[in-house]
């Protein structure tokens, strides 16, 4: 059953989400100066803070640092528990086993890391003032951890009516396929096409809304993807950054698939 905690603080004001950061410090950082330039003070992470990237560490520390909201993803789980590794690709999983080598937990150093990661959770509810409630999942609202939502599936199918169902709330973010876009009730997906594409949400319809990637988009896109939110619209923000030196980084590990470096460069 998906987690019902709430978020301790109200949220006040527009929200940034982001979601699937992926150890991509290089995207972390421009998505962090864009939130500052915009004047953005509440930040969401949707999970994956870790997986696929070189810079596993430093990209924990700045979302413990930045983000007062956090969700667990599955890459995060995965590293906490072998389990949760279950039915990922190869290539995956020697991410995993290299970021755990990286963020060493016999260190004291990254004991409040692992403190940290450990405390998340893939579900919350959030209650922002002066707007409606809203729910925050890392996959899906049935299975909050790894269910994937892909953008491919049709308005009817039964995984997407169980979800709408399942949805606490008529709003639920979500991020775990790196597709930014949006379910809305009884339609098919639609895609955020483009930088500072808009969504006007209709007050009478219940929404699935994908945040995006900010470290390994998947749309043929290789710009970074987050979102921002006011009660009354979504924008998805498509910024570049230094995607060739975030691929040379993770080139540069003989651990890390040589797959994980090119793909960034592609968006796919």
């Amino acid at each position: 059953m998906p987690d019902r905690r709430h978020c301790g603080d109200p949220i006040v004001g527009m929200i940034a989400f982001l979601s699937d950061l992926h150890s991509n410090l290089e995207a972390l950082t421009v998505a962090l100066a864009d939130v500052d330039q915009l004047g953005v003070e509440k930040l969401v992470c949707l999970g994956d803070v870790i997986g696929y990237g070189a810079s596993p560490r430093e990209v924990c520390q700045l979302v413990m640092e930045r983000f007062p909201v956090c969700l667990q993803g599955n890459h995060d789980a995965a590293l906490l528990d072998d389990q949760d590794a279950r039915g990922f690709h190869e290539r995956a999983l020697r991410a995993i086993d290299w970021t755990r080598r990286a963020m060493n937990p016999e260190l004291e150093e990254n004991w409040p890391i692992w403190d940290w990661m450990g405390g998340l959770s893939p579900s919350m509810e959030l209650e922002p003032n002066g707007y409606e409630a809203l729910q925050i999942v890392h996959a899906s609202p049935c299975e909050p951890l790894a269910e994937y939502l892909m953008p491919n599936l049709p308005a009817g199918h039964p995984k997407l009516l169980a979800n709408f169902e399942a949805a606490h709330h008529r709003l639920t973010f979500y991020g775990h396929t790196h597709h930014p876009g949006s379910f809305c009730e009884g339609q098919a997906f639609t895609p955020a096409k483009g930088h500072d594409a808009e969504l006007k949400l209709d007050p009478g319809r219940r929404y699935l809304i994908n945040v995006g990637s900010v470290g390994q988009p998947r749309d043929a896109d290789n710009r970074l993807a987050y979102a921002l939110f006011d009660g009354e619209t979504v924008r998805w923000r498509r910024l570049e950054y230094d995607v060739e030196a975030a691929s040379q980084r993770i080139l540069q590990i003989p651990e890390l698939p040589e797959t994980l470096g090119v793909r960034l460069l592609a968006g796919k």
